[in-house]
């Protein structure tokens, strides 16, 4: 679906013209997070307050990694906001008791898991929420009612899933269990990176976010015993992604990419329940104001510290991106060699002419991009290290990466070793992005 959505978006900008196929793909996220921010605003301020509602919006689309994702990645982001929004849809139907609204939201579902199998996991968080909050006054005499609403819900977005993806079409069950394999065969791809989940949500999401989660938590808890609605829902939701990502085999790689829609629910509880302990102890609205302001502060500083490069996000716990590099953590690096870009420009605006750039990691992103992104004379290769030289001979030659661990290459750890880079990007003294230009053998 995301992909579909994106492509569509690509062929309007470029055709307004606004911007080129590649910014037109991934403007679909920004389409996405204003829908998701107008509709948490609203959302949260309904069920608490405008302070709160203020406080989440800034919260979420602040944090770093968020925001790396919202620039590039058309996949998880995009299922963040088809997870949550089909949950803020099931809930608001549920408790005005619309049969109409719960099978509504059944389209927004179809639209996850059409972008995502992680939308899979709806279903157990409308359960368990049916069972903790109970039918109250609008299903108790109505079950059969909820029953049907929720079976429509989910023939609406078996039906979105099956139109979106022509994959299905030609032989729906087998290819549906033929996916099944492969997601659940990652656990034995011993090319996957596996890094738990806990530990990357420790260590990249700023420490006052984890802080003020884990002081609202207690509050929520008590409110979900009481059975209030909401507080049920952002723990429950918590829950099953918790679960399923804790299952016997669940991998884990890439950072917190896999399990964005984690975070709605968490930065809810961590905004709601700190206007509410700000006020049980803070009389004055100005002093509220300021310490509310804080957590915002603290947050934008950590998005402003590593931009553009927020993929290298890694907080004081861990010692920082070079901390999360020392320590040997797969993940610490830009992961999806994003900072391609800054390196393109730097070689339109310094290389020689003729110059042939090597990529040693992930060189494809470079090579997609290098007819709008490059100048024509410059060309794009993957080559041996011996190769790499005997070309220098003949012609400048530039070589780029990322120093992704598990990719790497002999000629990119070499020069890493070797030579000293020709241009570096860097962030908390720990190296983003390398370019080195080789030398013709002696």
């Amino acid at each position: 679906v995301a992909n579909v959505l994106a492509a569509a978006s690509s062929r309007l900008f470029v055709a307004v013209p606004l911007l080129d196929a590649f910014d037109g793909f991934h403007a679909l996220n920004v389409l996405l997070g204003a829908l998701l921010l107008v509709v948490l605003y609203r959302f949260v301020e309904r069920h608490t307050s405008t302070a709160a509602a203020v406080l989440t919006v800034l919260l979420l689309f602040l944090l770093p990694r968020l925001v790396g994702d919202f620039f590039a990645n058309i996949k998880d982001y995009p299922e963040m906001v088809f997870f949550s929004l089909t949950l803020v849809a099931f809930f608001a139907a549920y408790e005005r008791g619309s049969a109409r609204g719960i099978g509504a939201s059944g389209a927004l579902w179809g639209l996850a898991i059409g972008t995502k199998a992680n939308a899979a996991f709806i279903l157990p968080i409308v359960v368990l929420y049916i069972a903790a909050r109970g039918l109250g006054e609008h299903w108790r005499d109505r079950r059969r009612t909820l029953l049907l609403a929720l079976v429509g819900a989910g023939i609406i977005a078996g039906a979105i899933v099956f139109a979106s993806w022509p994959y299905l079409w030609e032989a729906p069950v087998a290819r549906i269990l033929e996916n099944y394999r492969y997601v659940s065969g990652r656990a034995f791809d011993q090319a996957t990176t596996d890094a738990p989940w806990w530990q990357m949500l420790l260590y990249t999401t700023p420490p006052i976010v984890l802080l003020l989660f884990a002081a609202s938590l207690p509050l929520f808890v008590g409110r979900a015993r009481r059975r209030e609605p909401l507080a049920i829902l952002l723990l429950v939701w918590i829950a099953v992604v918790a679960t399923r990502l804790s299952l016997p085999g669940a991998l884990n790689f890439d950072g917190v990419r896999h399990f964005l829609e984690l975070f709605p629910p968490l930065v809810m509880i961590a905004a709601i329940g700190s206007v509410e302990l700000a006020r049980r102890f803070i009389s004055s609205s100005a002093v509220r104001a300021a310490v509310l302001a804080v957590p915002i502060v603290l947050t934008a500083n950590a998005t402003v510290q590593v931009h553009p490069f927020e993929l290298v996000y890694w907080n004081a716990l861990i010692g920082g991106y070079s901390g999360a590099r020392a320590a040997g953590i797969p993940q610490a690096s830009d992961y999806w060699a994003t900072s391609y870009r800054q390196g393109m420009r730097w070689i339109n605006t310094n290389a020689p002419p003729n110059t042939l750039l090597v990529v040693t990691v992930s060189p494809h992103t470079v090579a997609m991009a290098a007819p709008l992104r490059l100048r024509p004379d410059i060309g794009v290769a993957t080559l041996s290290a011996e190769r790499a030289y005997r070309m220098a001979a003949t012609r400048p030659v530039f070589v780029m990466f990322v120093p992704r661990e598990e990719w790497r290459t002999p000629l990119d750890r070499t020069l890493e070793r070797t030579q000293t880079p020709t241009a570096s990007w860097e962030r908390d003294g720990a190296p983003v992005l390398l370019i080195y230009q080789l030398s013709a053998p002696r």
